[in-house]
């Protein structure tokens, strides 16, 4: 094996494994949200920050060995900017990229708002209606249907290359 096939390996296999906390966290905090006991929520919010740990940490790993991967076969990653046209792997780029700024627009305010409601309820000792809220958070939810969206849309152009 060249070193081109072991970095494409690598940065498929972490892709999945992203996928795989993606969905770890979705089933651990639809759970959680549908608890009415504040220590079952507790237990399942530890489970969840497991899984949340893989979505943090691993796509910049992945984003390294998908770049590392390109120009180790010799592949026009940027594309346009690198005078190639348009393909698969560009666009998987910047839909991968467009998950960014959901970071500091989306998930650190609604997170704050979340771990003020989780505060209050642990100190009420019971699942507050604002917790329930919280969970329930419409925007948070649209914010991790575009996460999962990107990365499934991403497999699809890796897998078919359709241009």
């Amino acid at each position: 094996m060249d070193l081109g096939t072991i970095l494409k390996v690598a940065h498929a296999v972490l892709g999945v494994w992203i996928l795989a906390g993606l969905v770890g966290r979705w089933v651990t905090l639809g759970q959680a949200a549908r608890s009415t006991d504040i220590a079952a929520v507790h237990t399942l919010l530890a489970l969840s920050s497991r899984f949340e740990r893989i979505v943090v940490q691993v796509p910049t790993v992945v984003l390294v060995l998908g770049v590392a991967t390109a120009i180790a076969q010799g592949r026009p990653f940027l594309g346009p900017l690198q005078g190639a046209p348009v393909d698969w792997l560009f666009v998987s780029l910047v839909i991968y990229l467009s998950i960014i700024p959901v970071i500091p627009l989306v998930f650190l305010p609604r997170g704050k708002v979340f771990a003020a409601a989780l505060a209050d309820a642990t100190a009420a000792g019971v699942v507050t209606p604002e917790l329930s809220l919280a969970f329930r958070d419409p925007v948070v939810f649209a914010a991790h249907v575009y996460e999962l969206a990107v990365i499934v849309g991403i497999f699809v152009l890796m897998i078919t290359k359709p241009f």
